[in-house]
């Protein structure tokens, strides 16, 4: 007689037992409670966002300050050589290193934010204004202007100041030269833009604001070599020179 069998039971599943719940120290659910702490972290962490872009900013502008510097170190020599069509326009039929010659325009268009950049814009600036191109000569100098570098700032607001003169706008030109003064003074060339700024003001019918910037000249600078050209101007508006 065969034995009865034992039906076989399916193991029951053991149910999934749930991680402890993590509590977190009483200090810490403290200290994130106060709402000061969560401001400073907050705070702390946008100015070492504000750093890392910052950073990062930084390291791009150096990269394009060394790419628009070799650029215009090959464009110089177009300027030295009086080819000025090449130095504006660059030159694609001569490349260094596998890369041709980017013309000022070019460099102060791109690189604008740079100081190469920016002195760039003042060379051509030089060349229209030479050509009486007026409008593209203020616009490369009016860029130039904000230059780091103190001898091109000079020298583009010069060039405006020269455009303006050349539109016959004499007291706008004397107001810029006497915005080089602190800026001159430092480059050795305050007597020379006392001059320019006296003289503009002089053909603009100011006489009251050229003879007080003749008087200064000759003040200030007693031996410059501007001084005697100060006195002809003091001659010119009937002023007996004391000096």
């Amino acid at each position: 007689m065969a034995e009865p069998t034992t039906p076989t039971q399916d193991p029951v599943a053991e149910a999934p037992v749930a991680p402890p719940a993590v509590t977190l120290p009483p200090w810490v659910e403290q200290v994130w409670s106060d709402r000061r702490i969560r401001y400073g972290a907050a705070v702390v962490l946008a100015l070492a966002l504000a750093v890392a872009g910052y950073l990062l900013w930084h390291s791009a502008q150096q990269d394009r300050e060394q790419e628009a510097s070799l650029a215009l170190s090959r464009v110089l020599p177009y300027i030295e050589a009086e080819q000025y069509d090449q130095a504006l326009d660059g030159d694609p039929k001569k490349t260094v290193r596998g890369e041709p010659v980017q013309g000022l325009r070019m460099i102060a268009d791109t690189y604008g934010s740079t100081t190469a950049g920016k002195t760039a814009a003042f060379y051509a600036g030089q060349i229209f204004l030479s050509r009486k191109r007026y409008d593209d000569a203020e616009r490369y100098f009016e860029q130039a202007s904000g230059s780091d570098a103190v001898l091109v700032r000079i020298g583009a607001q010069a060039g405006l100041a020269a455009c303006y003169e050349q539109r016959s706008k004499f007291e706008e030109a004397a107001e810029l030269y006497e915005r080089l003064f602190s800026d001159a003074g430092r480059a050795g060339m305050k007597d020379k833009f006392m001059l320019e700024a006296a003289l503009c003001y002089e053909k603009a019918g100011k006489t009251d604001q050229a003879i007080r910037l003749y008087k200064a000249l000759l003040a200030e600078f007693e031996f410059s070599e501007y001084a005697p050209d100060a006195k002809a101007g003091l001659v010119r508006v009937g002023t007996v020179v004391e000096y």
